[in-house]
């Protein structure tokens, strides 16, 4: 069987790059209509999303013998909840770690979000704008993040972030008195002394997002699926590498301490 002529091998060669290419800008959103967004105006809506509530997922979130191995070696455990303010929807992911230091440790990690460049991936820009206590002992903390997933997909967001020491989580929405690229997110953060390993934690991790618009699949899983497993892997290895890297403690700490 006769070789096609080159110059046909090139454009079938060439046919898929100008595929994902035409893919790409089809999902690409308008750098314009980003620049001409104002960022201190509100958002356009106060929610979305079901918010997490702090605490424990208790009875929610049960562990075979097969993840305790899994996570005995040093593994991340990813696990489907139901959505306790709708057990219609299709459930929330949320991703397991134990983590080889105290919760003390974890927390310096977790909480100091002004030093997250470096250690959260694909994370270009992070800080503080508002850092406060308030009168329930809980503290609030917002915070401005830009992610780069890929060329032409950055989204610059403004989080506000509520620390429960009593609950031992954090749980966090957009701050909808400014406007994000991303339509909506609820997270949580939460933290529990290893069940048998003292001096270790077991970290469970959520975070729902919704997007303005449509993205191709590698973007929506690098900012999704991914992301559970990259921030508990993230936290795991900077608690554990015994670098204080501390936050103001008092800021945080809790009365009774860690």
């Amino acid at each position: 069987m006769s070789s096609p002529p080159p110059s046909l091998a090139r454009r079938r060669s060439s046919a898929p790059v100008v595929i994902l290419f035409a893919l790409l800008f089809t999902y690409l959103p308008s750098a314009s209509n980003a620049k001409k967004r104002n960022r201190d105006s509100p958002h356009h809506h106060r929610g979305i999303l079901s918010q997490h509530r702090p605490g424990s997922f208790g009875s929610l979130l049960v562990l075979q013998k097969s993840d305790e191995i899994s996570l005995d070696s040093g593994k991340s455990v990813m696990k489907q909840i139901p959505n306790a303010d709708d057990p219609k929807g299709g459930g929330r992911a949320i991703c397991v770690q134990d983590i080889g230091a105290p919760k003390g440790a974890v927390w310096n990690q977790i909480l100091d979000t002004n030093s997250y460049v470096g250690k959260v991936n694909k994370l270009k820009e992070s800080a503080n704008y508002f850092v406060g206590r308030n009168d329930d002992g809980s503290s609030k903390i917002k915070t401005r993040m830009v992610i780069g997933v890929l060329p032409g997909y950055k989204f610059e967001c403004f989080y506000d972030h509520t620390f429960i020491p009593d609950k031992d989580s954090l749980v966090w929405s957009l701050d909808y008195d400014k406007t994000s690229d991303f339509d909506d997110v609820a997270g949580h953060w939460h933290l529990e002394d290893h069940p048998t390993k003292k001096g270790c934690t077991r970290v469970f991790y959520g975070c729902d997002l919704k997007l303005r618009n449509a993205v191709p699949g590698p973007v929506m899983d690098i900012l999704t699926k991914k992301a559970l497993r990259d921030a508990t892997a993230w936290v795991k290895k900077e608690s554990e590498a015994g670098d204080p890297a501390a936050i103001p403690s008092d800021q945080f700490r809790p009365a009774w301490g860690w």
